[in-house]
């Protein structure tokens, strides 16, 4: 797994790459290792942004969160991250073991 992070407008403090890197890890139990997430973290309009994309075989999620605070928005991405990678999997449980 692949993460790759961007900050804009803002200054990439140590605290927050190992936020960041935190999260990514716990998501790594849904995502093979051919995997790509790109972490976008930025300031607009006063508020603060956390992008995050996932790429990857058979796979392409994107989830933003915007809040005054950095770190919630990073932890709401994850969440919003971590609830389409349920689904995905359940979908695709479903799928395979489904009656025909």
């Amino acid at each position: 797994m692949k993460v790759h992070m961007t900050f804009k407008h803002m200054d990439a403090t140590e605290a927050l790459k190992n936020a960041v890197n935190e999260k990514s890890d716990r998501l790594q139990k849904f995502v093979g290792a051919d995997t790509e997430l790109q972490w976008v973290c930025g300031v607009d309009g006063g508020l603060h942004v956390a992008d995050l994309h996932v790429k990857g075989p058979h796979l392409d999620l994107f989830a933003q969160a915007r809040t005054p605070d950095m770190y919630t928005s990073i932890d709401e991405v994850a969440v919003k991250i971590d609830k389409q990678l349920k689904k995905k999997k359940e979908i695709t449980k479903d799928h395979l073991h489904r009656d025909r």
